[in-house]
């Protein structure tokens, strides 16, 4: 008789039907960013992809201000400057309930971005937050020149010798400030109509702000894409450099008989190319409702 012990093993779970158990390794997720408190006057803010500093804004987090909910200043180390990507209103309320005084802030610091990471993180991080307006978002992505479509719509804007002021509430001359209209009317017309009519409207009207809004732009691009190459380039300039812009857009504000806010100012505008026509070569009506 063998007195050698049986050797039991315990069951595992799942094994009795053949299959094998899964073990998940541990996945350990890290920040590679550093932590570090640094004075804000080492920090460099106001960088181009950044939204303004607004002064309401900051009375506003004054009087919510919390320290307890105050999280890190997101910073960028590049060419020796610890540039602000995230976080300059914070410094700026920090610092005025300081007295204006240097203070110490909190800071996550990165190393290695280039320009256009930093501004692509800037936008990712307010786009998370939900705070950008769409000029303030478009910006952002001018700068991290990810998005080939605003890239184009910016290309052909300095083209045709504007700039794209975003950001700013009121241009000056030959500065478009509008965002939603200026790429609606790219994706409406394509790139090569959209240019035609920058160029129509800086020949016409010489980059006065009031032939840069919103109104403008739509009008414009809805006569240009209804009669196309019936549309005489210098007789669009003859014409309308008679009516001043805003006459445009009050006249096409006063129409209720469209809904459509671009056929209002399509209307004025086509009314205002027939005048220096005559005859038959006036355009007919054609807008579709």
């Amino acid at each position: 008789m063998s007195y050698r012990r049986k050797r039991y093993h315990a069951k595992r779970p799942g094994r009795e039907s053949g299959e094998q158990q899964t073990i998940l390794p541990a996945v350990e997720y890290s920040n590679p960013g550093v932590s570090r408190s640094m004075p804000a006057s080492r920090l460099t803010s106001g960088l181009p992809y950044q939204r303004t500093v607004d002064e309401d804004h900051i009375d506003y987090l004054i009087q919510k201000w919390d320290n307890r909910l105050l999280t890190p200043i997101i910073v960028s180390f590049r060419d020796g400057k610890f540039n602000v990507v995230d976080g300059q209103h914070r410094i700026a309320c920090m610092r005025r309930m300081a007295g204006d005084r240097d203070v110490i802030v909190p800071c996550l610091i990165y190393d290695g971005m280039t320009y256009e990471e930093e501004a692509e993180l800037c936008y990712k991080l307010d786009e998370a937050k939900s705070r950008l307006s769409l000029s303030q978002a478009t910006k952002a992505l001018t700068e991290s020149r990810t998005d080939a479509e605003i890239l184009e719509i910016k290309r052909l804007v300095e083209n045709n010798g504007f700039e794209w002021a975003l950001g700013k509430k009121f241009g000056e001359a030959y500065e478009i400030t509008v965002t939603r209209s200026l790429i609606n009317a790219y994706r409406f017309l394509g790139g090569t109509a959209f240019s035609r009519m920058l160029c129509l409207i800086a020949g016409t009207w010489r980059g006065a702000p009031g032939s840069l809004k919103a109104p403008i732009f739509s009008g414009v691009a809805l006569f240009l894409k209804t009669y196309e190459t019936e549309v005489s380039d210098h007789i669009f300039i003859r014409s309308m450099s008679a009516i001043d812009p805003d006459a445009i857009i009050r006249r096409g504000k006063a129409d209720f008989s469209a809904s459509r806010a671009a056929l209002r100012y399509a209307r004025v505008i086509l009314e205002q190319y027939n005048s220096q026509q005559h005859g038959g070569r006036k355009l007919p009506y054609r807008f579709k409702k």
